[in-house]
């Protein structure tokens, strides 16, 4: 009887430290899990906080272009257009401050610059277009640019501004997450600020308003 006791007991113990050995390895399980999960937000959040980093450093520079530009004709007649092109993928324009051509476009999920010296003679995109770029934005991003007017109706938006004699009221550009295209839309809206017109020196290109002429 008493040989039958201890060896109850002895399976008792067992099945005691089995027990516990079960519970020891859940807890630290758990732990282990938690842990994954905190470093895994961590990183996540640092993630965030970069990426938002450098789209505030991208958005600031290229709002430094779009506020910069200055109205630049062609040619010297009437009513020519100006050395602007924008389009939902690109725009190119003449800076005053630095004298430069600069063409901004989206390519495969980043939005890059290009900027050369501009020349008297520059009608057109042509070569900037075609100089080494630099990234601006980075991502998984889609891009759109669109363009106003503001009339006696009210603001008119259009897709595209090329040609013209005369620069938009509004740029706007529009930035989509690529991972979550339900996301509404990051928005940057820059009002361009141009110089009264002035006349032209002869010989060379005229430089003016929003409606010079």
């Amino acid at each position: 009887m008493r040989k039958g006791r201890k060896s109850g007991d002895g399976g008792f113990a067992m099945l005691e430290a089995l027990v516990v050995l079960l519970l020891s390895t859940l807890i630290f399980q758990a732990l282990l899990l938690s842990a994954y999960l905190v470093t895994r937000s961590s990183a996540a959040a640092s993630r965030d906080a970069g990426s938002v980093e450098r789209l505030a450093t991208g958005l600031t520079a290229l709002r430094r272009d779009l506020s910069e530009v200055a109205a630049i004709k062609t040619s010297e007649r009437p009513g020519a257009p100006l050395l602007f092109y924008g389009g939902e993928r690109a725009i190119g324009l003449a800076t005053g401050s630095t004298d430069q051509l600069v063409w901004i476009s989206a390519r495969s999920g980043d939005l890059v610059r290009s900027a050369i010296a501009r020349l008297p003679s520059a009608t057109g995109f042509e070569k900037v277009s075609a100089a080494p770029p630099t990234a601006l934005l980075q991502g998984a991003w889609d891009y759109r640019f669109s363009f106003a007017q503001n009339t006696g109706k009210g603001i008119v938006w259009s897709s595209s501004w090329f040609d013209r004699p005369r620069l938009p009221d509004i740029i706007r550009l529009q930035i989509w997450s690529k991972s979550d295209a339900r996301r509404a839309p990051l928005t940057l809206v820059v009002s361009p600020h141009v110089d009264p017109p002035r006349l032209c020196p002869e010989g060379a290109s005229c430089e003016g308003g929003a409606n010079a002429t």
